[in-house]
């Protein structure tokens, strides 16, 4: 009451005072209101920003499965040894302070020495030369933290048996940039670490064991072309949120079917909110989306004629031959089998620098689908179809004269340019010409025939284009247009073109699509290598996606008595004394065939190598399957090519014996007394 008293009397300096400090304590409120109330919200959201970290957590990636559900390549469990850093802390600041009191210790025995040889206490600003920097206080935090962490990592090392170290750069870039996540010390244990650790592990070592999915193919090698491979990368994909804190480790595909099918293989990834302290150390996390596992990617290969196809090349040619082979179902154009040597073990593809490297076996080159090669003899079908097509008469004889080099085997001239040919010289008739591959024949006729005519042809197989296989390891190949004929081209480019060489290049899987559609009558298919992507949860009740089968992507047009020719000149090249393909015949199944040998030269036009071909259906009455072989640095495509393709088969009619139904349609066809 003394105050309001005082307040009555008639003082201005007192009043004003009174006013003055009513009027902060008015402000004081006012601030305090609008913090508490007004901008809590906005307070609240800055709190959050600062004490949580997002963690990007990879989904679990999809299986790959051949057409019979055999898995060829999956997610297996890999532990590994982290260090848990919060567990760690108390450590941490118990080795700092016994180091910092170090420090200040042999700093007053500096400053004593100082003082006493100065005979004087020494100054204030004297005695800062020797304070501590924010640098070296860093410094001794930095320290002292890895001297810890060392010592635990080593005696974790005694326990397994092993001498483990820490990174000490590594180590502190870690605790600036990702303290809230545990710190990486030894990954992929095997079985013997793991128990030995799990049964020596002594409490309050602030290490664990921690579980991450990684990439494994259960066959090795069969198929690493076909499948690709996988490289580490933690981006977000489409679709997925772009900002995260930390990323946990992931992967995507490199190329083959990884790639192709990376989005549905890999799913999409989740998220973990982990609450922090002021110091950076995780409190608790929270997974506020649950990453969404990939989908499985069903293959139309069958594992068993794969499996075969790979050690036929192995055993006829040697591991690291130069060669590839391409089996297709010719009724629906599914992909039965790859095959390209040398091949590289998936599961280490990315850390094979000098086999990658190697300029001549060049194992990443994928070469059914991704390497060019002129077709030598094979492309004589496509030349005999054209002619045929525009009245040759199969009946009709051409001389093949003796070579004066070589009396064994013919040759021809056009213009003052001589071709030698491998057949011997004789009269041949059309399945006399293309069962020993008469050279001398086919330029004759295919120059009667023209140019355009056999240009046509070859465009109807759809040869010089892609043949659209998802795994972004294929090359277009070479074939000539009717604009380039029309421009400079003379009748020893179409005498190249007629045995398969000059301007042309295929790969083996476009020679796939064009025997099948001889055998299949003319209908020229998209190969499909995938039949079905489906979830990994059988129960979830999610109907899986289904690739057509049987995609025509054209019609040869051509009448089927041609193609009835063709293909009764192709069976006696495997069934004729005669034939250069007698090496792939098999009792008990009808196989139509043609070889083929192509030059490889080099700048200066000389012959450095040849590439090795032999082309086939079967059965001859009702045709299921075309089976490619390709080899380089081959002898011919009868001697190199042929029995690995007689081995191929062999293993379709042992695969239908063994799975029934699955090849029943072969059986049906392709059997004979």
């Amino acid at each position: 009451m003394l105050i309001f008293d005082e307040l009555k009397k008639n003082d201005p300096q007192l009043r004003l005072l009174a006013v003055t400090l009513a009027g902060g304590l008015f402000v004081l409120l006012a601030g305090l209101w609008w913090v508490q109330v007004v901008s809590a919200r906005k307070y609240e959201s800055h709190l959050e920003t600062q004490s949580y970290r997002t963690v990007r957590i990879p989904a679990m990636r999809g299986k790959i499965l051949d057409r019979n559900g055999r898995v060829l390549a999956e997610n297996r469990p890999r532990y590994s040894l982290s260090l848990y850093l919060d567990d760690l802390r108390r450590q941490f600041d118990a080795a700092y302070g016994v180091a910092i009191a170090q420090t200040r210790a042999g700093q007053k025995q500096r400053i004593a020495a100082e003082e006493k040889k100065l005979g004087r206490s020494l100054t204030k600003a004297e005695r800062k030369q020797f304070a501590l920097t924010t640098g070296q206080l860093k410094q001794l935090h930095e320290q002292s933290r890895f001297r810890v962490a060392d010592s635990v990592v080593k005696q974790v090392g005694q326990q397994l048996g092993q001498t483990l170290t820490l990174d000490e750069a590594v180590f502190n870039r870690h605790y600036e940039t990702r303290l809230a996540l545990p710190y990486p010390v030894l990954p992929n244990l095997n079985d013997t670490q793991i128990a030995r650790f799990e049964e020596q592990y002594p409490g309050g070592l602030g290490v664990d064991l921690d579980l991450q999915p990684v990439r494994t193919y259960p066959f090795g090698m069969t198929a690493a072309h076909l499948l690709g491979y996988v490289l580490r990368d933690d981006s977000s994909a489409e679709g997925e949120d772009a900002f995260f804190s930390y990323r946990l480790p992931d992967y995507r595909g490199a190329v083959g079917v990884e790639a192709g099918f990376d989005a549905q293989l890999r799913g999409r990834a989740g998220a973990e909110a982990v609450l922090v302290n002021n110091l950076g150390y995780r409190q608790t996390g929270n997974v506020w989306s649950r990453p969404e596992p990939g989908h499985n990617v069903v293959l139309t290969m069958d594992l068993d004629i794969q499996q075969a196809a790979e050690r036929s090349l192995a055993a006829h040619q040697g591991e690291d031959s130069r060669a590839a082979v391409v089996v297709m179902d010719v009724r629906t154009g599914d992909v039965l089998a790859m095959v390209s040597s040398p091949a590289i073990n998936p599961d280490y593809a990315a850390n094979e620098p000098a086999r990658l490297n190697d300029p001549k076996l060049r194992p990443q080159i994928n070469r059914a689908t991704q390497e060019n090669y002129a077709p030598g003899s094979i492309l004589k079908t496509v030349v005999a179809l054209a002619c045929l097509e525009n009245g040759l008469n199969p009946n009709a004889t051409i001389y093949n004269p003796p070579s004066p080099e070589n009396p064994n085997h013919g040759y021809i001239m056009i213009g003052r340019r001589q071709i030698q040919d491998t057949a011997p010289s004789g009269v041949y008739d059309f399945r006399r010409a293309i069962i020993r591959s008469c050279n001398t024949y086919f330029i004759t006729n295919g120059l009667r025939a023209g140019i355009e005519n056999i240009v046509r042809m070859g465009e109807k197989f759809h040869l010089g284009e892609r043949t659209g296989l998802p795994t972004r390891q294929e090359t277009k190949g070479i074939f000539p247009t009717l604009d380039r004929v029309h421009s400079g081209w003379h009748d020893g480019d179409t005498a190249n073109l007629c045995i398969g060489q000059g301007d042309i290049a295929v790969t083996p899987m476009q020679i796939t699509v064009m025997i099948s559609a001889i055998a299949n009558g003319g209908k020229v298919l998209k190969p499909r290598l995938v039949e079905r992507i489906e979830s990994q949860d059988p129960a979830s009740g999610e109907a899986p996606a289904i690739f057509p089968s049987g995609v025509v992507c054209d019609v040869l047009g051509v009448h089927p008595r041609s193609l009835k020719i063709l293909q009764d000149a192709m069976l006696a090249e495997t069934e004729d004394p005669e034939g250069t393909g007698r090496a792939a015949f098999m009792p008990g199944l009808r196989i139509c065939g043609k070889t083929g040998t192509s030059q490889v030269t080099d700048e200066h036009n000389r012959v450095v190598d040849h590439t090795t071909w032999f082309a086939s259906f079967a059965p001859y009455e009702n045709p299921c399957y075309a089976v490619v072989v390709m080899v380089q640095s081959g002898i011919s495509g009868g001697v190199s090519c042929a029995p690995i393709a007689h081995d191929i088969y062999e293993a379709i009619l042992n695969s239908e014996k063994s799975n029934g139904p699955a090849l029943a349609a072969l059986r049906h066809g392709g059997q004979t007394d």
